[in-house]
C-alpha cells in the first residue's frame, strides 16, 4: 500500500488480496485519509477482497461523509462482491484504459 497526497487530492494505491489477515494493515491506511480533498483509491493491484475490505471501506466512506471517493482500475471480480453488497452506489468507479 502507498499513499500520497497530490495538490488536489489524497491518493492510495493497494495491491493483493485483503482478507480478515490484513484488516489492521488496511484500517491505519484508510483512517489515514484525514484531509478534506477528494480521495483516489488505485485498485489495479487488488486480485481478492472479502467482507473485511467491504466493511473498512464503508467505514471510511461514512467517515468521508460527501467527500468523493474515486476507485480506479477495479478488477471484474472485484467490481462484483461491491455491486452485490451494493456499495457500487457511494463511490465513483474509474477505468484507466
Amino acid at each position: 500500500m502507498r499513499d500520497h497526497l497530490g495538490s488536489d487530492h489524497y491518493a492510495i494505491a493497494l495491491a493483493g488480496e485483503y482478507d480478515i489477515a490484513r484488516k489492521q494493515e488496511l484500517a491505519t491506511t484508510l483512517a489515514g485519509v484525514t484531509n478534506g480533498k477528494p480521495v483516489s483509491i488505485d485498485m489495479h493491484d487488488v486480485t481478492y477482497v472479502d467482507s473485511t475490505f467491504l466493511s473498512e471501506l464503508a467505514a471510511m466512506r461514512l467517515r468521508l461523509n460527501e467527500r468523493p471517493v474515486t476507485l480506479i482500475g477495479v478488477q471484474r471480480n472485484v467490481a462484483r462482491i461491491m455491486r452485490l453488497a451494493k456499495l457500487d452506489r457511494f463511490f465513483i468507479f474509474r477505468s484507466t484504459a
